[in-house]
């Protein structure tokens, strides 16, 4: 017997609309398209319709509250958007399945953003608001992800903490393994007190049954405070199985962004500062960039080159 194109059968009924769908008209009919026998064919006659849709529908229901957590200010607002939710479920299908695990996220997040251009926003600015905010999302979705895949494969991992000597700020710096960063249209964590007004667990099941209001998204992204977002994932429970990934963020003020170009490596801080006093700097400003920088490579978000 063919299991594994029994298996394949299944998992299309799961996650394939359409299939499922036809399985319900005609449930032989619709398993043609698989290289069964007729013996295996009649195995799935024992297939409720209705109990089939209410697997389907709870399994994608846990799947979208495990996205939810990985993108929950993004959910957030698409919820408030025509349609929304629909598209939502919608990613949660056969594409988005077969991905590798520890990449489901990540590429249910792309999707996610390609989704965006779908929807009709109000203001002119507010599209690229929303997708600047799960960009952010992504990126830790990202790091996550390929800090997690290192891990799995290779043990745990460990991230030699810079030391900062007396001439720390003449060596040359760089962004650490496993860091993104993004300029955001306000504060990541003001945005998730406004959008997500429930934990990480419970706002894919409260949102699911009353989404955010259209009217209240438009408030909250009407007012412009642009932050330079900066995120670090790392193991916070060490698994060989499931290792527990987190984040530690810190929110820069938007003109630290065009610092940052700097953070190649081939740079250091007292070039870069040297460039900004050429341009009229005031020290009290070159203090507390330096300072930044500084607690950036304290946290370990930053290493030298």
């Amino acid at each position: 017997m063919s299991y594994q194109e029994q298996e394949r059968a299944l998992f299309d009924l799961l996650f394939d609309n359409t299939v499922r769908e036809n399985f319900c008209k005609d449930s032989i009919a619709a398993l043609y398209q698989y290289e069964l026998s007729d013996k295996e064919r009649n195995d799935f006659t024992v297939v409720r319709p209705d109990a089939l849709e209410l697997d389907a529908k709870i399994r994608a229901d846990l799947l979208l509250s495990h996205f939810c957590r990985t993108f929950p200010v993004s959910f957030s607002i698409v919820s408030s958007l025509d349609d929304g939710l629909d598209v939502l479920k919608g990613l949660v299908d056969v594409e988005t399945m077969r991905t590798v695990i520890v990449d489901r996220a990540t590429f249910f997040g792309r999707r996610l953003g390609e989704s965006l251009n779908t929807f009709s926003f109000a203001a002119e600015d507010e599209q690229a608001k929303v997708s600047a905010i799960l960009e952010a999302e992504l990126g830790m979705a990202w790091t996550s992800a390929s800090l997690k895949r290192e891990v799995l494969e290779n043990g745990e991992l460990y991230i030699k903490s810079p030391q900062l000597d007396q001439d720390w700020s003449e060596k040359n710096i760089k962004l650490a393994p496993y860091v993104c960063a993004a300029i955001i249209p306000a504060s990541y964590e003001e945005l998730k007190r406004s959008f997500c007004p429930e934990s990480d667990c419970d706002l894919w099941r409260n949102i699911s049954k009353k989404p955010i209001l259209a009217s209240r998204r438009r408030k909250i992204l009407e007012n412009d405070d642009p932050r330079l977002f900066v995120a670090r994932a790392h193991v916070s429970h060490m698994s060989r199985c499931e290792p527990t990934v987190e984040q530690k963020t810190a929110e820069l003020s938007e003109g630290f962004a065009s610092l940052f170009q700097h953070v190649n490596g081939s740079a250091s801080v007292e070039y870069i500062l040297a460039q900004l006093r050429q341009i009229g700097a005031q020290e009290q400003m070159l203090e507390s960039i330096k300072s930044t920088f500084q607690q950036l490579l304290q946290s370990e978000m930053l290493e030298f080159s």
